[in-house]
């Protein structure tokens, strides 16, 4: 049944300094598939962001085929029937061709205990080359950001989470029509040439990463931390399934997650939304119902065992100490995410509310400045759609030799400080401030509203933007006491104490440069966020 209903919501927000008011304007729209519009008005440039997301991310992987959304996102640039291509029929012979040979290189290598006759694979391969070859002249590079940005389109991107997929691109008001008629387009009729290529992309993404210093030991930790549920393994996958993921693989995982009943579509800026409504129906609503995706299946098993982990190698010498939380919109979110902005000063809330960090935390004033323990320290609450995590990190003193088990030490002293004594008001509210500040930052941009409100959407609606801010305001010590006794223990933690060979301060290498915002999107690690681009 269509429905269109006008929501509105006011977010009254005090900080530290002033008091503001947000209002915002979300007008919803579903249509006969499943697909759910978002639409909030902002008159003024005649410019609209808009998104697509779907409810699919590594959590929804196997092994075996770990890595394959991220794949999946890099693939939805390749073109489809009608994009990408001048010849749609010559192509397609050609990719019949190219499928057929790399079956049997696959079975060759993959399917035999020896790793298969290398001269049978030579030969195959060289023939692939040749077909590749022949296919070029009917594939049009980077089409869809060409077409585009010939219609003054910028920052198109994608991004790979956890959880969640995104497109984006922000056009004119009047060329928003465009976005709706490509999306729906790579949405019915995605088409996957080039895939053994771009396979090989992503693989070299992931060489990348494993160069990083302690990319390794970091993906061991999460792996020994989440040792059930999907968050088991990282969003660019395991070398091992990249090389064996096929395009059965892939078709296979767009058919059951790009759906439009597995989707929101956001839009943001100067527009009626009678217009996207039309518009929205004339071309999403063309594409076909899926079937209902079922949720992930394994959660978070109790721990009931200290976990400890041990490291060395040319990354920075570090400290983390990790502890099980539950999942996004648990009665305990609001008072862990106030103890990370309590400990950390930055905020507490993970990806909603920002996480911990900066000077003015508890944790710098008193292992910093007073004990003079460490360089940097830092607690977050990450409560994430399927499972949470409660995380301290810090880097010791390397001018007067402490020892992480010192650092680890004076962590959890503090720790059983708060499960004893709790925090102040003061701490409290400087904390809420903070957590309030940080999110409404968040949606001072088109951008930000659109990825807050959709990842909201995807998981328990919108609205609950508006509930969780609002819990925030409700903690008390007595609730940061409760939730630092019961989660902040032993039995419910893993320490990771990594030391660099040959000792000294050097810092590791810093994060890749960030994609590029106005070109085709390229492969970005985003390891704090759990997402790749």
């Amino acid at each position: 049944m269509k429905r269109s209903i006008v929501l509105w919501f006011i977010l009254l927000v005090f900080t530290s300094l002033a008091a503001g008011e947000i209002t915002l304007d979300v007008q919803e729209h579903v249509l006969d598939n499943g697909l759910k519009i978002l639409m909030i008005p902002q008159p003024g440039a005649p410019l609209v962001t808009c998104h697509l997301y779907y409810k699919a991310g590594s959590v929804n992987e196997r092994p075996g085929i770990t890595g394959i959304a991220h794949l999946h996102e890099h693939m939805m640039f390749k073109g489809t029937k009608i994009m990408g291509v001048t010849d749609y029929e010559k192509d397609a012979a050609i990719d019949r061709q190219i499928d057929a040979i790399m079956d049997k290189i696959y079975r060759e290598m993959h399917w035999t205990a020896d790793g298969g006759d290398p001269a049978k694979i030579a030969e195959w391969k060289k023939e692939y080359e040749e077909l590749v070859a022949s296919e070029k002249p009917y594939i049009v590079k980077d089409a869809l950001w060409e077409l585009y940005m010939k219609n003054g389109g910028t920052g198109l991107n994608a991004s790979t989470g956890n959880e969640m997929t995104g497109y984006y691109v922000t056009l004119p008001a009047n060329k928003v029509e465009l976005q709706m008629l490509l999306e729906s387009d790579r949405m019915a009729n995605a088409y996957f040439r080039e895939f053994y290529s771009e396979k090989d992309v992503v693989m070299e993404e992931r060489r990348l990463s494993e160069n990083r210093a302690g990319y390794l030991f970091g993906e061991q930790v999460n792996a020994a931390f989440y040792v059930a549920t999907p968050y088991h393994w990282g969003v660019i996958g395991w070398m091992d399934d990249l090389r064996k993921i096929t395009k059965n693989d892939l078709i296979e995982f767009n058919q059951t997650y790009y759906i439009p009943n597995n989707a929101v579509a956001v839009y943001v800026g100067d527009f009626d939304p009678a217009d996207i409504i039309a518009m929205a129906e004339k071309y999403f609503g063309r594409v076909p119902c899926g079937k209902d995706v079922e949720p992930i299946r394994t959660y978070v098993p109790p721990q009931d065992c200290e976990k400890r982990i041990y490291g060395k190698g040319n990354a920075p010498t570090s400290l983390q100490i990790m502890f099980h939380i539950p999942p996004a919109g648990h009665p305990d979110t609001a008072p862990l995410s106030i103890l990370a902005a309590v400990l950390g000063s930055g905020g507490g809330g993970g990806r909603r509310f920002g996480g911990g960090g900066g000077m003015t935390g508890r944790l710098p004033k008193i292992l910093i400045k007073e004990k003079e323990l460490a360089v940097s320290v830092s607690a977050f609450s990450r409560p994430q759609w399927y499972a949470g995590v409660f995380q301290f990190r810090a880097m010791p003193r390397f001018d007067r030799n402490v020892p992480l088990e010192d650092l680890e030490k004076a962590v959890w002293e503090e720790i059983a400080r708060i499960q004893q004594d709790g925090v102040t008001e003061e701490e409290i509210q400087m904390a809420q401030n903070r957590s309030e500040a940080m999110f409404v930052r968040s949606l001072s941009m088109s951008r930000g509203v659109a990825r807050r409100v959709a990842e909201a959407e995807l998981t328990r609606g919108w609205r609950s933007l508006l509930t969780d801010l609002e819990a925030l305001q409700q903690v008390t010590s007595d609730d940061i006491k409760r939730v630092a006794a019961h989660y902040l223990v032993k039995n419910n933690s893993l320490t990771a104490l990594y030391e660099r060979e040959g000792g000294g301060p050097r810092r590791g290498p810093g994060r890749r440069p960030g994609g590029r915002p106005d070109g085709p999107p390229r492969g970005q690690s985003n390891a704090e966020q759990g997402g790749v681009e």
